[in-house]
């Protein structure tokens, strides 16, 4: 399944002349995206990807992948990353401690997100990855928000597989294989493990997108997501169909509906282009 609301996290590696952000921006309730690798490398397309959803509505905060070496190092950092994505006044900022800069990255994280909120950033969190949560001993306490990182299967769905090196986290990101519509490579897809919706992408409703989606020809429900299930109904070209979430069987991109009685019922909402093929 995919947990909604849905969460979203996009770099430069999401191209965006290979997205229909309308489509995209459709299957998302909050978006957070990086602006830079360092202070050295600044992402390709993260004002791009900031102006389009933005403007169509879509909650927006911003992240930066830490590699300061110094105190000064992650200072400059902090300072580099508020300068670059102040004027598009993100809902939340987060620091990405994915590897290990300086030798007491407790220390210089603190100085990172402290530099932020000294210049203005008024929520910072801090992503770091389960396996190295122990080692940087990071005071997350001191943070607005902890984000982690589990797969487990790495299917593109929300399996149960969560986080083990803390239960104190706030989001959980839970596969970098998410199919959403408007996109068809990988996506990183995340759930609110914890905390308020408000509190971490702002006042716009969860519940923004209509998720419905306009059949442009003829399609089977079915009882499962194959095409060798049990055929429910056939839906015609035109009708509009609510769409619980998805899932991908069999080269497909299925749509979950809920049915009156309850159960669920699937359709092909159209072939997955995959942009490489696992080896």
């Amino acid at each position: 399944m995919i947990p909604k609301p849905v969460i979203l996290d996009i770099s430069e590696w999401q191209v965006p002349n290979q997205i229909n952000y309308d489509q995209l921006a459709k299957q998302i309730n909050g978006v957070i995206v990086r602006v830079q690798y360092g202070s050295n490398y600044v992402d390709n397309y993260y004002q791009t990807h900031i102006r389009e959803f933005q403007k169509r509505g879509v909650p927006t905060a911003v992240y930066a992948w830490v590699r300061g070496t110094s105190y000064h190092d992650m200072e400059q950092e902090a300072l580099d990353f508020y300068t670059r994505a102040k004027a598009f006044q993100p809902v939340f900022w987060w620091l990405d401690v994915e590897e290990q800069s300086m030798s007491d990255m407790r220390g210089g994280c603190e100085r990172y997100r402290a530099k932020l909120k000294q210049l203005g950033a008024k929520k910072v969190g801090v992503y770091v990855a389960n396996h190295l949560y122990g080692r940087f001993n990071l005071d997350v306490t001191k943070f607005d928000g902890l984000w982690v990182p589990t797969y487990g299967q790495n299917n593109g769905q929300y399996t149960g597989a969560n986080p083990t090196a803390t239960t104190a986290y706030h989001i959980h990101q839970y596969t970098s294989s998410g199919k959403l519509l408007g996109y068809n490579g990988h996506l990183d897809l995340n759930r609110l493990a914890k905390g308020e919706w408000a509190f971490f992408f702002g006042k716009t409703a969860q519940s923004k997108s209509s998720n419905q989606f306009e059949l442009s020809t003829a399609v089977y429900l079915r009882q499962a997501a194959s095409e060798k299930a049990v055929a429910i109904a056939l839906l015609k070209k035109g009708e509009r169909v609510q769409v619980e979430s998805i899932q991908i069987a069999e080269g497909y991109v299925w749509g979950q509906q809920k049915r009156k009685d309850g159960h669920f019922g699937y359709l092909a909402l159209g072939e997955m282009i995959p942009y490489g093929k696992y080896i």
